[in-house]
């Protein structure tokens, strides 16, 4: 099986599952430990799970033929390095938020701005774009949720 079948078939397996991979992430994560997982729990098992399958996609744009989309790929990894970046160092969490944010907006845009010559490669990275998007905007509900908590139990400077 070719990496690209290896990939495409990962990502179709994602996209006929029943709810989101955050979802069901929380659902174990509740059955194992009693408790609902954390934002920042959630957070880094989002950038955990769909890390691989970026790095996957990066293997099938060889810079040579497809240079726009390594470039492409190349800012989604940078992306979900910032939005790890910013979960480990969460204090008040809106760094978080406007990271996930920028996330879901840029990079769907960025994809589309792409002239790619490639059909059957348009269709993969659309695939892992829209798969890695739709699971970033489920948790920024979660994490302003999460910012809120913290905002009202920080002590108000008098």
């Amino acid at each position: 099986m070719s990496v690209l079948s290896t990939i495409k078939a990962d990502v179709e397996r994602f996209f006929k599952a029943t709810g989101s991979d955050l979802e069901k992430f929380a659902v174990a994560f509740q059955s194992l430990f009693g408790k609902v997982p954390s934002a920042l729990q959630t957070v880094e098992n989002f950038v955990g799970e769909v890390a691989p399958i970026v790095t996957a996609a990066v293997a099938l744009a060889d810079p040579a033929v497809e240079p726009l989309v390594a470039g492409a790929l190349a800012t989604v990894e940078t992306g979900l390095a910032a939005i790890q970046a910013a979960a480990t160092a969460a204090v008040t969490g809106t760094s978080l938020v406007s990271q996930l944010q920028n996330f879901a907006s840029t990079v769907p845009a960025l994809l589309k701005g792409l002239d790619i010559k490639n059909p059957a490669l348009v269709a993969t990275v659309t695939k892992i774009v829209n798969l890695v998007t739709g699971e970033a905007k489920v948790l920024i509900p979660a994490v302003e949720s999460w910012v809120d908590q913290i905002a009202a139990a920080t002590p108000k400077a008098s």
